[in-house]
This record gives C-alpha cells, sequence and structure tokens, in this order.
C-alpha cells in the first residue's frame, strides 16, 4: 500500500514556506501555532539529527 502523505510545505512569494493539509488545502496549525512563514530548514528538516 502506499502511503500519502496528509501535510506539504510550499514556497510561498516572499521566500518564505508554509506547511498546509493536503486534504483540506488549509494552513497547517500546531500548538495553536500557524505554519506559516517559516524557514526552509524548519519545514524540510534540514540539519535533525539522524
Amino acid at each position: 500500500m502506499i502511503e500519502i502523505l496528509r501535510f506539504g510545505g510550499r514556497k510561498e512569494q516572499d521566500d518564505t514556506w508554509t506547511i498546509f493539509d493536503r486534504r483540506t488545502g488549509e494552513i497547517a496549525e500546531r500548538f495553536g501555532l500557524t505554519m506559516a512563514g517559516l524557514n526552509k530548514n524548519v519545514v524540510l528538516g534540514a540539519g535533525r539529527d539522524p
């Protein structure tokens, strides 16, 4: 079975990144924070320990 990821990341025109819900198209929220205006490293996970 192929797993389809629920959330995706997209680069905005102002060079920030947004995490969005692929099912609804809405911007994701986590702990009450809107996942928009983010740094690329936060969205793509660069710099994390394996």
